[in-house]
């Protein structure tokens, strides 16, 4: 029986939880964390081969994870580079990039562009990453290292992407940080108290505002100089916009721009990683059940499916997503 490479992931959170997950079929997967009961738990539910007590722990492993929290990353990179020197590749899952810029040792940045609002080993899934972007960042110019943490990649179901740091930082300010800027900002301009009545468009647009504060402040320093810029950008269309409304200027050119831009996504698939479906339902027993139905008699796979609820006794929205265009466009044409 062939010997399977040992992996060892630092943080058994999520991520690091579910990269567990979506390699342990193939590989011995070690796994350390602050909590014993985390340890204890991936053990017992074998989401994890082994546990690591300490860094020399690793020392026979061809490659380690970082997946713990954005601000101890680096400290992180460093210890274990402290610990183990050139034996292993060392990569992480940080959402920013730069700050490993110039680190000592067999660095491979890399960021899965996956995740839910829910955090801890209890809410990895071995799916998570199914057909997601893992962007990957080769800090040090070694090709075999970078080739191995892509089979990596490959083996959870991600689909890997190789970026500088710099065009990381740069993408991800661009079509995730700002969002969440955007979103914790609406949350504060339009909530005051308990009691507010909202929409369902206001709930979709803000569900990001859910994600961890102090996280977000951390890559709000670590990105400071893209977000920064990138604010700028956003604050000029929306500073334009009001100034069009006020004065009573016709601004559906406006609004048709980001329809198309918007709907060509649907077809591009350029950032997305997932192929995404609403379908109206009645409130009515059985509507949901009959759409299942329709898509399983044709073959078709769901990847996740979310109801999207307006108000009672309305209906709302099933959210059905699909791993692959081909799915896709098969479901689109049979609910149409």
């Amino acid at each position: 029986m062939t010997k399977r490479d040992k992996i060892g992931i630092v943080g058994l959170g999520l991520i690091g939880g579910s990269i567990a997950l979506a390699l342990n079929k193939k590989y011995e997967v070690v796994g350390m964390s602050r909590s014993a009961s985390t340890v204890e738990y991936a053990l017992k539910e074998g989401i994890i081969s082994s546990a690591a007590e300490k860094y020399d722990d690793f020392k026979e492993a061809k490659a380690v994870f970082v997946c713990v929290p954005l601000t101890r990353v680096k400290d992180e990179v460093s210890a274990l580079y402290d610990a183990l020197g050139d034996s292993v590749i060392i990569t992480d899952v940080g959402s920013v990039k730069g700050m490993l810029s110039g680190q000592r040792g067999r660095i491979i940045g890399g960021h899965p562009m996956a995740g839910t609002e829910q955090s801890g080993i209890h809410a990895a899934r071995e799916k998570l990453l199914d057909n997601a972007y893992y962007i990957l960042v080769d800090y040090n110019g070694n090709e075999a290292d970078l080739a191995y943490i892509k089979e990596l990649v490959r083996s959870m179901g991600a689909l890997p992407r190789e970026m500088t740091a710099s065009e990381h930082d740069a993408l991800v300010a661009k079509i995730s940080h700002l969002e969440h800027m955007a979103a914790y900002s609406m949350v504060n301009a339009v909530l005051d108290g308990d009691d507010e009545i909202v929409g369902s468009g206001f709930m979709d647009v803000t569900r990001i505002a859910s994600s961890d504060p102090e996280l977000w402040n951390a890559v709000s320093a670590l990105n400071r100089d893209n977000i920064v810029s990138e604010l700028g950008r956003y604050i000029e269309i929306l500073s334009s916009l009001r100034g069009d409304i006020a004065a009573g200027k016709d601004v559906t050119p406006f609004f048709s721009a980001a329809k198309e831009k918007r709907d060509r996504l649907t077809y591009r698939k350029k950032f997305l990683s997932s192929y995404i479906l609403y379908v109206d339902v009645s409130d009515a027993k059985g509507s949901i059940v009959a759409i299942l139905s329709k898509l399983a008699e044709a073959d078709i796979s769901i990847n996740n499916l979310t109801v999207v609820n307006s108000r009672a006794g309305v209906g709302g929205a099933l959210r059905l997503e699909f791993k692959d265009e081909r799915d896709y466009i098969k479901a689109k044409e049979i609910l149409r």
